[in-house]
């Protein structure tokens, strides 16, 4: 679960800032709570290896949560 946790985080990241007809909210946003809920799910095993998760999520909200704002002031 740690994996598939992982590979949603990152397509999250990826996929996050493509604001392109808000193509971001089908393909990225979804990933992007899937990984959240499943972090939610395997964090109670307290491995160290689980802190990277909300980690990737957060620079994917942030990256999303940027070109937004860059599209909103200069578009």
């Amino acid at each position: 679960m740690f994996w598939t946790a992982i590979a949603t985080a990152v397509w999250f990241a990826w996929t996050g800032m493509v604001w392109t007809y808000c193509a971001c909210l089908i393909i990225g946003y979804p990933f992007g709570l899937i990984s959240y809920l499943l972090w939610k799910k395997i964090k109670a095993d307290n491995n160290p290896r689980n802190r990277f998760i909300p980690k990737i999520l957060i620079i994917g909200l942030i990256l999303s949560i940027s070109v937004l704002t860059y599209l909103l002031i200069f578009d």
